[in-house]
């Protein structure tokens, strides 16, 4: 009596445990699905996470939308424009294309600060610092799963204010 007992324990243990294990492994392909799209809808998920994180009115919600959209289009217009010139693998041109992409990276940093009330700044600068170590976890992690083993090149930063 008592196995039967232990082993209908060991039985519903063992079912609740791969349920679990079956749930994080679905979870963490959903997250990484979800992450990935298009340009716009990572666009829409930085702004919102934006708002958010640093309690923009609606006001100031149009205008960094505005600066993201303005900034997205440059950066398409610069790539377009190097992309033709060159592979991008030749190191001067790529160099000028981040220099410029930096650039507007920059103005559009100073753009959004300069709307926001002062007591947002710093609520925006923290954001900033955790967007950053957030690509930065993202790159390491890719470059370990990456499937030769001794990772990848790193990741060719997209600066986004």
């Amino acid at each position: 009596m008592p196995k039967s007992k232990a082993s209908a324990f060991f039985s519903v243990l063992l079912v609740f445990l791969s349920g679990a294990a079956v749930g994080a492994v679905g979870y963490r392909l959903y997250a990484v699905k979800s992450v990935t799209g298009s340009p716009e809808d990572v666009r829409k998920l930085v702004v919102t996470s934006l708002r958010d994180k640093v309690k923009l009115d609606d006001q100031q919600f149009a205008q960094v939308q505005k600066i993201y959209e303005d900034q997205h289009d440059a950066f398409l217009k610069i790539d377009a424009e190097y992309h033709a010139k060159v592979d991008p693998i030749v190191d001067p041109i790529f160099k000028a294309e981040r220099a410029e992409t930096r650039q507007l990276h920059e103005q559009a940093v100073a753009k959004i600060k300069a709307i926001l009330r002062p007591d947002q700044v710093p609520l925006y600068e923290k954001w900033q610092a955790d967007r950053q170590a957030d690509r930065k976890r993202l790159q390491k992690q890719q470059q370990h799963d990456h499937p030769e083993g001794k990772g990848r090149p790193p990741m060719r930063p997209l600066p986004l204010p």
